[in-house]
């Protein structure tokens, strides 16, 4: 027998090759067989959205404070206050980070809470009902696809200029990381209008009450369609979404049994949407119509050691008196504002204070935000940025937010960075950490970085780039001491580390923005032509090219 040989080339292709988890998932039967084949076929037509592979690797523990008292007012300092923001909001300016740091912490953290008003939706299509897929053709049902995918994509780059726009509030911030906790994919959910809803719920819900944020999210179209709520009926109660609740948006793994997945399931059995509407009604808290009645399985069921006639809601009520919940959402919360690797004792205290609060999500953090352990020092710059805190807050600490970029320039840039807003790689959000950085990304991440300085990108180019003299002029103070040549390295270190520069960093630094001048040469009122703001870009991309930029 001969044995077949193939290149190293067509090895190493064959181990990486792209899957597609955004066709795996696809209902073949939903909202028809006729319609979900050709939903297929026109995934099947675009490029397979790129995640980076998952890094099973632990985040080492470090040796901190497991304190919760509340920081001292003589440890807010400057880079206490640029640690808050860079972990709270996307792109904190210098100017910013001062502000912050000449007021106390407590006034700081309940800035970030700032009630805000809800922002314009990105089209009117975002009120579009659920069309008649049945009195469609093919050749219609295919255009309004197209129409729907050019929706979805203008909703996702109307979200990351909000982003790029935001104001020093923790919103935006918390709005992503609730589409990371309740990852719910639009490949899969297709209609635009239930992913803006969604997305609308987070913002609305996200530092409120955790049941109410279940409960808008569990009975929102998006939610029913990811994990195939009303695909579930007492006949066949589909286990999906009931297996996700427990173990990834409540309880988490090991506190719950296999008994309670299936009752659970048949408690969320009889809901059903079009795609934009449900049959729930929030102020009822109740089901409705013939699919309710028809559907749902009003017999008893036992949940936790409870037993009754439990619908959805019930479940939920039932859940949130566990213990546990409070713990896992804390977990999740920490692992994504300080650090992979959880301190219980710091999480349990903080689940206590969550559960005794009505689960009040800020109160919860406002808790967490205050505390030494949240300023511990090694903490400072411990985490790799997630590409849309890397971007798009750069945009923001650059002052580059007001301008116009070229359409697709965001999301692709996001597309290649493995971090595509409204489609995360699975139920399980984004595995964050080390998965960020690989040979494919890291480069990507320096470039589209480094396009903001130097106007050029992949993924189109624009004629502007950074205004460096209003940047410098926005962090020089007269009445402080030093030459501004200095000021601005130092606050520069602040702006994009968090952390004063070492000696020997801040003196490569000055040296790239001297080029051989002495210190008092370099002037704040230079004219904008002045030779010395390209040296200023100089020093910008090569803070870009460190691997400290890349943390957080």
């Amino acid at each position: 027998m001969v044995k077949s040989t193939i290149s190293r080339r067509q090895f190493l292709k064959s181990r990486n090759s792209t899957k597609r988890p955004e066709l795996d998932r696809l209902n073949p039967n939903w909202p028809s067989k006729r319609v979900a084949k050709l939903y297929r076929t026109f995934l099947e037509s675009k490029p397979p959205i790129y995640h980076p592979p998952h890094v099973y690797k632990s985040a080492p523990s470090l040796p901190v404070t497991s304190s919760t008292q509340t920081l001292r007012d003589a440890d807010w300092n400057i880079e206490a206050s640029a640690h808050l923001l860079n972990q709270t909001v996307f792109g904190p300016t210098y100017p910013e980070i001062l502000a912050s740091a000449n007021d106390s912490i407590e006034n700081s953290v309940a800035a970030l809470f700032t009630p805000l008003d809800s922002p314009e939706p990105p089209g009117d299509w975002v009120n579009e009902p659920a069309p008649q897929w049945d009195a469609l053709t093919d050749e219609e049902v295919m255009a309004l696809f197209e129409q729907y995918f050019e929706w979805m994509w203008e909703m996702a780059n109307w979200w990351l200029i909000r982003m790029t726009r935001n104001e020093l509030n923790i919103r935006e911030t918390m709005t992503l990381f609730w589409h990371n906790y309740f990852a719910t994919a639009q490949s899969k959910v297709e209609y635009p209008q239930a992913m803006y809803q969604q997305n609308t719920v987070f913002r609305e819900y996200g530092l409120g009450n955790f049941k109410e944020l279940l409960r808008r999210v569990t009975f929102g179209p998006a939610m029913m369609i990811w994990l195939d709520i009303h695909r579930s009926n007492k006949d066949a109660p589909n286990e999906n979404f009931a297996r996700e609740l427990l173990e990834l948006f409540t309880m988490g793994v090991d506190n719950y049994s296999q008994d309670d997945i299936i009752e659970a399931s048949r408690a969320f059995t009889g809901y059903v949407t079009n795609g934009v509407e449900t049959n729930y009604i929030f102020e009822t808290q109740s089901g409705f119509g013939w699919w309710w009645w028809e559907g749902h399985d009003f017999q008893e069921k036992t949940f936790m050691g409870q037993t009754g006639e439990w619908d959805g809601d019930d479940i939920i009520n039932i859940i949130m008196e566990q213990h546990e919940t409070a713990v896992h959402i804390c977990s999740r919360i920490y692992k994504w504002f300080v650090y992979d690797t959880i301190n219980e004792s710091v999480v349990n205290e903080m689940a206590e204070l969550l559960r005794t609060n009505d689960y009040n999500i800020t109160i919860a953090l406002q808790f967490l935000f205050t505390t030494e352990h949240f300023y511990d020092e090694n903490f400072r710059g411990s985490n790799i940025q997630n590409p849309l805190g890397l971007i798009q807050g750069l945009v923001r600490k650059l002052g580059m937010e007001e301008h116009t970029y070229p359409e697709t320039y965001f999301l692709h840039s996001q597309e290649f960075l493995g971090m595509t807003p409204l489609e995360p790689p699975d139920v399980s959000g984004w595995p964050g950490y080390r998965s960020w950085i690989n040979s494919i990304t890291l480069p990507a991440r320096k470039l589209q970085a480094q396009s903001l300085v130097t106007g050029n990108s992949p993924w189109g180019s624009f004629d502007f780039t950074v205004d460096v003299r209003a940047l410098a002029q926005s962090m020089y103070d007269e009445n402080e001491e030093g030459y501004a040549s200095v000021q601005i390295v130092r606050k520069l270190g602040i702006t994009f580390f968090g952390i004063p520069l070492s000696e020997h960093l801040e003196g490569v630094m000055l040296d790239i923005l001297l080029d051989g001048a002495e210190p008092y040469d370099w002037s704040i009122n230079a004219p904008p032509n002045d030779a010395q703001w390209n040296r200023l870009r100089d020093l910008i991309l090569y803070i870009m090219k460190l691997p400290e930029f890349q943390l957080s």
